[in-house]
């Protein structure tokens, strides 16, 4: 599915480098305080000038040169960020206006957005989880790829995505815990790529926990309805016993029913059972493993991770069903932010104080937090059964930082009956990549740091292809305690049959918050 691509981390070492160096050092003096904000309100401007030697006005035309172009992009941000209270989350949002020195029809504005929350209605029992995303992501795995989004329009939709979920709890008799949950999500990528996905689920499981044997019962309903395909619906009832012989080992048995149209125009019932395992020997390691047969084939879940004092270790190996929602963005796909919050774990237990600690972390050392490691990407407009697996690696020196992740992703059409246009209409598609970022601190403001990343876009079905590497250098400074400058020099290659492209840039970022 799409995924956003680990090439951005080029952009990131110079643009989201300096974002993220926004008042580190008063977050990091409130850290050492032991305080805990309740609530932070941080405005932010940023400003980036980029001088690139490959730009093509004309978004729709191959067969239009490429030409030096210099792009300016302007703007604010808000990022709301509440830790404690009935209310919790984090709002992000901002918008730029970009600017083109020489081909002005090419100017826009841009929005972004990620936001997460949790409110809780009703204490202890009603819960509502929120999310909201506005993304840039590629519509094709076979059209141009490239670095920068600012470089062309070209092969690109902004996709926005909205998600509810609330939660019902309760106690039934003084013995059955119940938890009820519905789910209601929209992304449109345009391009009659679009989803809508509502849902329900309902577990009924013992009210009283740390028992050696327990068990739960679970029916669910998914409806995936997509712009260009066609609605489909998974109905499944699943009964498990969960055995707990020791408090750092868990085995768990599953078996029941499963409908679904994905393979028919009319529901068929098929079998469905699976089992899973989780150990958890140290507090410095987790091993997780699930597997299921079901309608589309195995379905699997496999995560493994250690971390050690300087460096975190994660594995990742999964296989399932993508309904639209999670390919139009980056999935599960880790984040420089996350393994770093997870080599800090024993450093610092309580959230809070970690997620401070981490940010001003990856500040001082020039790496840019939403960074993702794991790259790919495409929109698809029916239900596709995807296969991903992924090695990430980060190292915590004294005065330098180095993360490393390699993955390959690859996806099929699940609902063989739909007619969407996309990808995997023509089959099978394989994306295999690496991203490696190192930084080096050269002063207590001041970082010096490396970025290559590599994507392979292969059919399996065709002779669809296209090859995307790139290096990028890049310097970063705090000019003060609000402020931060980076300044990055970028290389990127694109090799495809319909439209190879080289490319240099210089790309230089100032950011600052009020």
């Amino acid at each position: 599915g799409s995924r956003r691509t680990a090439s951005a981390g080029a952009r990131a070492a110079a643009a989201a480098g300096a974002a993220t160096a926004l008042g580190a050092a008063g977050r990091a003096n409130a850290l050492q305080a032991g305080s805990r904000p309740r609530l932070e309100v941080v405005p932010t401007l940023s400003v980036t000038q980029t001088l690139t030697d490959s730009f093509r006005a004309n978004a729709t035309s191959a067969s239009e040169p490429r030409r030096a172009e210099a792009i300016t992009s302007v703007g604010p941000g808000l990022r709301v960020t509440s830790r404690s209270g009935r209310v919790q989350g984090v709002f992000d949002y901002g918008f730029a206006g970009v600017l083109h020195a020489r081909d002005s029809e090419a100017n826009e504005i841009r929005h972004r957005l990620s936001a997460t929350g949790r409110a809780e209605l009703v204490p202890g029992h009603l819960d509502l989880n929120a999310a909201a995303s506005i993304t840039r992501q590629p519509t094709s795995a076979f059209g141009v790829q490239s670095v920068d989004g600012d470089l062309s329009s070209r092969n690109r939709s902004d996709v926005r995505t909205l998600s509810l979920q609330p939660v019902l709890r309760g106690v039934l008799g003084g013995a059955v815990a119940v938890q009820a949950s519905a789910n209601a999500s929209r992304s449109d990528g345009g391009n009659q790529l679009g989803t809508r996905s509502t849902g329900a689920a309902l577990t009924l499981s013992p009210a009283a926990g740390g028992r050696v044997i327990g068990w739960s019962l679970t029916g669910s309903r998914q409806i995936s309805d997509f712009d260009g395909g066609r609605e489909t619906t998974i109905d499944r009832a699943i009964a498990s016993v969960i055995v707990r012989p020791d408090v750092d080992f868990q085995v768990t048995v599953r078996g029941g029913v499963e409908r679904s149209d994905l393979a028919s125009l009319e529901s068929r019932q098929y079998e469905n059972y699976g089992a899973g395992l989780l150990w958890t020997p140290t507090p410095r390691t987790r091993v997780a493993i699930d597997g299921d047969k079901r309608q589309f084939g195995e379905s699997h879940q496999v995560s493994l991770e250690h971390r050690f004092r300087r460096s975190v270790w994660r594995y990742t190996d999964s296989k399932s069903i993508n309904d639209g929602l999670s390919s139009l963005g980056a999935g599960n796909t880790v984040t420089a932010y996350d393994l770093f919050f997870e080599l800090f774990a024993s450093q610092e237990p309580d959230p809070v104080a970690r997620d401070l600690l981490v940010r001003a972390f990856l500040e001082r050392n020039g790496v840019a937090p939403d960074t993702r490691l794991g790259g790919g990407g495409f929109l698809t407009g029916a239900v596709s059964i995807q296969r991903r697996q992924e090695l990430s690696f980060a190292l915590s020196g004294v005065r330098t930082t180095g993360t490393v992740a390699v993955y390959q992703t690859t996806s099929e059409r699940g609902d063989t009956l739909s007619g969407a246009d996309d990808d995997l209409a023509l089959g099978p598609v394989r994306q295999r990549g690496l991203s490696i970022t190192v930084s080096h601190r050269l002063t207590p403001i001041s970082s010096l740091s490396v970025n290559l990343s590599s994507q392979r876009s292969r059919s399996l079905a065709r002779a669809d292809r296209n090859d995307l590497d790139s290096v990028s250098l890049g310097w970063n400074t705090r000019l003060g305690p609000l402020s931060a400058f980076s300044l990055s020099l970028r290389h990127a290659s694109f090799d495809s049959d319909i439209d190879p492209y080289t490319e240099n840039a210089v790309i230089g970022a100032f950011t600052t918050r009020f």
